[in-house]
C-alpha cells in the first residue's frame, strides 16, 4: 500500500493546476491585522493540489487533496506580525500573539471548531498590495512550532525542566521555552467539555517542505479546539536572499568559510547554520571533587592535578607534592587537617593504593562568583545533619547566592541578605524575583566590620521542601552557584552578578579530584546534547560530530535569534531589510457532539526523532573516492509506541492517521517507519525535488523539496486503513541522506497524528 514511483509524475501533472490555483490564492488580498473578513467567492486551496506517499491504489478511488470538495468546509487566514531580517540573519523567537478573525471567535465562542487541515506560505505585499510568495531560497523556513489557543488556554514561558515534561506540545529557541497551559478567566465562557482540547499544537511537515507538503486529515478526523481565539508561533527563518538577483532563480550570496555547500550548489550553505568565525566556542576539561569510591576518569599526572585543584578553588597551605603513599587514594587528592588547619594537594603515584576517596563526615569549601560577595560552606553529615552557610558582602545593599545553578533561568533556591542584614530564602524565577519560601535558616551571627557584612547561618542539610535545595556532600561535593549584589537595600534587580563553582572537601580525609569530562560553550551559552546510545539511536556509535562540543561544526547551537551566519568580514546589504509575513490558511468544519458517533474524532499529536533526542545531526561527508551511488549516510532509531504518545486510561494502543516527516532539502533521500515486531513498512517518504520552473509553479524552486506525508482513512476516500499500534509495540525509523558533501543541523523527526484505541 506504500506508493512512491508515481509521485514525481503526479507532481508534474499538477503544475498547471497549481498555476491556475495561484490566480485564486490572491483573490482576497491580505487583510490588515485586526480586520475580520470572511472569504467570498469560490473556495480553493491556497497552494494548489498535493500528493501523499501511500494512496490506496486498489480502492478504485483517487484521493483528492482539494479542501473545497469537502462538504460544509470553509477557511480563515491568519498572518503573523512582520518578520524583518537582513542577509544571513536568523529569526527564531516567539512572535506576538495574533487574534483570530472576529467572526471565527464569535461563531465558536463556547463551542468547538474542527480544524481539518491547513496550508502555509511566506508572503510580502507586491506593488498592488496583494500577497506575493517569497521564494524558499530567499527566506528559508528551518522549522516552526505554533499553537492555536482557545479562551481557556494560553502559551507560557517556562524553565527547561518543565518544558521537558511536555515537550511534545512545546517549543524552544535555545534560550527560552514555551508550553501551552490552561487558564480559567472570568470571561463568561463555560469550561471545555470533557475530551475537547483547549489548545492545539501545529508543526506537521514544517521546514523548507512546509508549503507543498500536505497538512490535512481524512474525513471525520480533525484537530478539535474549544472556543478558539488566538494564534501564536515561533518560526525559525534564515535569510539567504541575494539582494542583487530576482526570484526567477537562486544565486548564492556570500558564504562563510565553514559552510558546507559546494560551489554552484542549488541551495545556500547559510541555511544549515554553520558555526562561523563570529562564534566563540570554548572547550575545556572540567574537574570535580569526589568523596567516595574512586574516580571514573582519574587525573593523569601531577601537572594536571595541581592545575585541576585550582579550578576547584582549593588554596593549599604548602606547595603541592608528588608522593608514593599506600594510605592515600591513587591520583590527585586534597587533604585537609583540622589538627594543624592545613590544606595540601597530593598526586599519588602509587597505583596499587586501595584507599577510597573521602573519609569522615565533615566537609568545607569556599568560593566567589563576583569580587565583593563570597560564600563558605561547612557541611556536617554526621548525626548533626547541619549546613553552616557563611555569606560575606557589602553592608547597606542586598546580596545573595543561588545554589546549584549557573543562571537565574535554572530557577535556583537562593539565600538573600538585604541591606539591613535581614535574611530570606527564595525560589528565583527566570530573570524574575520569584517567591519567598518558608524559613529554614537560623542566623548564628550577623556582623559588620569596615562596611563588610558577614552572616553565619545554619540549616539542615535536607531542604525543608522540594523547593529548598538539599546539600549532599557525598553525592554532590562540587556545586555550581550564582551570586549577585544590588544597589538598593531591598531585594531588586541586581547591579552585578556572576557564576562559579564551589567544592567542599573532606576534613581529616582525602578528597579525590577527578576528570569530569569535556564541557564547553558557544557564545557563552553552555553546550549540552542528549544523544541516546543504542538501541535508541546510533549517533553515539557513529561518533556523529553533533553530539560533542569539541566536534560541533554547525546546527541549532550556532543559530540563535538575531545571530548572523556569516564570517566577520562579510556584511553585505546591511541596510536592505526584507519584510514579509507567514500566512496560514486553516480549513475548518462545524463539530457536532450530538451525532452518534460525533462528527469528528480528535487527533492526538504523536512525535519522535530518528536522531533520538539529539534534535539534529550532521551528515558526514563520504570518504574521497566513494562512488556517487554509495554516498549515502544511514541513521536508525528504535522505540516503543508508548514513548511517542502518552497512553490514556482504558486504552490498548493507538491508530496512526497522519505521518509527516521532517527532512532538510539539501541531502534528504528517504525516511521510513516500520513496525519492528512484524517488519511491516508503515510509511515511506521519498522527497520530490523542484526543477526550478518557478514561472509556472512558484513552489518549484530547484533543489528544494516537498515531502508527501502518509495518510490513513477509508478506501472510499482512496486511502489505506488506519494502522493499529499497541502500547508495547516496537517501532523502527530509518533515515537516508546523500553525503557527497557535509551538511549540518539535519533533522529526521516524525510529526504525526493518531487516535486512542
Amino acid at each position: 500500500g506504500v506508493c512512491s514511483s508515481n509521485i514525481t509524475a503526479t507532481m508534474k501533472a499538477l503544475q498547471l493546476a497549481v498555476a491556475l490555483a495561484c490566480l485564486v490564492c490572491v483573490a482576497h488580498g491580505r487583510p490588515q491585522h485586526g480586520e475580520s473578513v470572511p472569504p467570498t467567492g469560490p473556495l480553493a486551496n491556497m497552494n494548489g493540489l498535493y500528493v501523499i506517499s501511500n494512496p490506496n491504489e486498489l480502492s478504485g478511488v483517487e484521493w483528492n487533496s482539494d479542501y473545497s470538495k469537502r462538504p460544509n468546509v470553509s477557511y480563515f487566514d491568519v498572518y503573523t506580525p512582520p518578520i524583518r531580517t537582513r542577509y544571513g540573519e536568523v529569526y527564531w523567537t516567539m512572535m506576538d500573539p495574533v487574534a483570530l478573525p472576529d467572526y471565527i471567535v464569535q461563531r465558536y465562542k463556547g463551542k468547538t471548531i474542527a480544524i481539518v487541515g491547513y496550508e502555509a506560505d511566506q508572503v510580502r505585499k507586491d506593488a498592488n498590495g496583494e500577497d506575493e510568495s517569497m521564494p524558499i531560497f530567499w527566506q528559508y523556513n528551518h522549522h516552526y512550532c505554533a499553537w492555536m489557543s482557545g479562551a481557556k488556554s494560553t502559551v507560557k514561558e517556562v524553565d527547561e525542566a518543565t518544558f521537558r515534561e511536555t515537550e511534545e506540545f512545546g517549543a524552544f529557541n535555545n534560550e527560552k521555552f514555551w508550553i501551552p497551559v490552561e487558564v480559567d478567566g472570568d470571561d463568561g465562557i463555560e469550561a471545555a467539555p470533557p475530551g475537547i482540547p483547549t489548545s492545539q499544537f501545529i508543526s506537521e511537515a514544517n521546514g523548507g517542505e512546509y508549503r507543498k507538503s500536505f497538512h490535512g486529515y481524512p474525513p471525520r478526523y480533525a484537530q478539535l479546539l474549544y472556543s478558539p481565539d488566538t494564534f501564536r508561533i515561533t518560526p525559525m527563518q534564515i535569510d539567504t536572499h541575494n539582494r542583487d538577483h530576482d526570484k526567477s532563480r537562486y544565486v548564492a550570496g556570500p558564504q562563510p568559510k565553514n559552510g558546507g555547500a559546494p560551489p554552484n550548489a542549488s541551495y545556500s550553505g547559510v541555511l544549515e547554520c554553520p558555526c562561523t568565525d563570529r562564534i566563540d566556542k570554548v572547550v575545556q576539561i572540567t574537574y570535580a571533587a569526589q568523596e567516595k569510591g574512586e574516580c571514573v576518569t582519574p587525573v593523569l599526572n601531577a601537572t594536571e592535578c595541581f592545575a585541576a585543584a585550582k579550578t576547584l578553588k582549593v588554596t593549599p597551605t604548602s606547595a603541592p607534592a608528588v608522593v608514593d603513599e599506600p594510605t592515600l587514594p591513587a591520583g590527585c587528592t586534597v587533604v585537609k587537617s583540622q589538627a594543624d588547619n592545613s590544606t595540601r594537594i597530593y598526586f599519588n603515584t602509587n597505583s596499587k593504593a586501595a584507599t577510597a576517596c573521602g573519609g569522615g563526615n565533615l566537609f568545607s569549601g569556599r568560593g566567589s562568583a563576583i569580587s565583593n560577595v563570597s560564600l563558605e560552606l561547612q557541611l556536617d553529615a554526621s548525626t548533626k545533619d547541619l549546613a553552616t552557610i557563611t555569606m560575606i558582602g557589602p553592608d547597606g545593599v542586598w546580596f545573595g547566592v543561588g545554589f546549584d545553578a549557573q543562571a537565574m533561568e535554572n530557577l535556583p533556591y537562593a539565600v538573600i541578605v538585604d541591606g539591613a542584614g535581614a535574611v530570606t530564602e527564595r525560589k528565583l524565577g527566570n530573570h524574575d524575583p520569584g517567591k519567598q519560601l518558608a524559613a529554614s535558616i537560623t542566623v548564628a551571627t550577623n556582623t559588620v566590620v569596615d562596611g563588610v557584612r558577614t552572616v553565619v547561618m545554619t540549616r539542615p542539610l535536607a531542604g525543608k521542601t522540594a523547593e529548598h535545595f538539599s546539600f549532599n556532600p557525598l553525592a554532590q561535593p562540587t556545586l555550581p552557584f550564582i551570586s549577585a549584589v544590588g544597589n538598593t537595600s531591598a531585594f531588586a534587580y541586581h547591579h552585578f552578578k556572576g557564576s562559579s563553582m564551589l567544592s567542599v572537601t573532606a576534613l581529616n580525609g582525602a578528597t579525590c579530584v577527578c576528570n569530569a569530562g569535556v564541557k564547553g560553550s558557544i557564545n557563552g551559552l553552555g553546550f549540552s546534547k542528549n544523544c541516546l546510545p543504542e538501541p535508541y539511536g546510533d549517533l553515539v556509535q557513529q561518533k556523529n560530530p553533533t553530539c560533542w562540543v569539541q566536534t560541533y561544526q554547525g546546527g541549532l547551537r550556532c543559530c540563535h535569534h538575531g545571530w548572523i551566519l556569516l564570517d566577520k568580514d562579510q556584511n553585505p546589504w546591511q541596510d536592505q531589510i526584507d519584510e514579509y509575513y507567514l500566512k496560514f490558511r486553516f480549513w475548518y468544519e462545524d463539530y457536532d457532539a450530538t451525532s452518534s458517533p460525533p462528527s469528528h474524532t480528535n487527533l492526538e499529536r504523536v512525535y519522535w526523532q530518528t536522531e533520538a533526542h539529539a534534535g539534529e545531526y550532521d551528515v558526514v561527508k563520504a570518504p574521497p573516492g566513494t562512488p556517487p551511488q554509495e554516498a549515502i549516510q544511514v541513521i536508525t532509531a528504535h522505540w516503543q509506541v508508548k514513548d511517542m504518545l502518552r497512553p490514556a486510561p482504558n486504552t490498548t494502543g493507538m491508530q496512526l492517521i497522519y505521518a509527516g516527516g521532517h527532512c532538510h532539502a539539501p541531502s534528504c533521500l528517504s525516511m521510513e517507519l516500520y513496525n519492528a515486531d512484524t517488519g511491516r513498512l508503515l510509511c515511506r517518504h521519498l522527497p520530490v525535488y523542484g526543477d526550478g520552473k518557478v514561472a509556472t509553479d512558484r513552489f518549484d524552486e530547484s533543489g528544494y523539496l516537498l515531502l508527501p506525508p502518509c495518510l490513513w482513512g477509508e478506501a472510499a476516500d482512496g486511502l489505506e486503513p488506519p494502522v493499529f499500534m499497541p502500547w508495547n509495540g516496537n517501532v523502527t525509523s530509518v533515515k537516508r541522506n546523500n553525503n557527497t558533501y557535509t551538511h549540518y543541523g539535519e533533522m529526521a523527526s516524525w510529526q504525526m497524528r493518531g487516535v486512542y484505541v
